[in-house]
């Protein structure tokens, strides 16, 4: 699931930098794509820590569910921060692509239903050869 959001988000990276470059120019175009950056930085570190946990222990899934939201705001506030102190990004353009890249990611994803997994065919049970008979 995460990884279609992560693709779609690499889709999406150059139609908002374009964007966001005829709007402010490059330092806005930059701002744009460092906040999508996080964004899909955020919802793969929480998809990895989750998923694994789910894998090893269920019990302990609303627990760390609640931890990766904390440590991804966290993380996004302090990468977010730092830029700001450079003065490497605008930080309104950076949090308004951080969040709006965020919902319309997740947004997107929860619209297109459930996937069900193709299944997996074998070529010789769907071979229409008859078996030879040997005497």
């Amino acid at each position: 699931m995460v990884g279609r959001m992560v693709r779609r988000g690499l889709w999406l990276t150059p139609i908002l930098g374009a964007a966001l470059w005829l709007w402010g120019g490059p330092l806005y175009a930059w701002s744009g794509v460092a906040g999508l950056g996080m964004a899909l930085l955020n919802l793969w570190l929480s998809a990895r820590l989750i998923g694994g946990v789910a894998d090893r222990n269920p019990q302990m899934l609303m627990t760390v569910g609640l931890a990766t939201f904390v440590l991804g705001l966290l993380l996004v506030t302090c990468i977010a921060l730092i830029l700001n102190a450079m003065d490497l990004v605008v930080f309104p353009v950076t949090g308004v692509s951080l969040i709006g890249s965020h919902l319309v990611l997740v947004l997107w994803e929860a619209s297109s239903g459930p996937r069900n997994p193709r299944p997996r065919t074998s070529t010789t049970a769907t071979s229409t050869r008859r078996p030879t008979v040997r005497s």
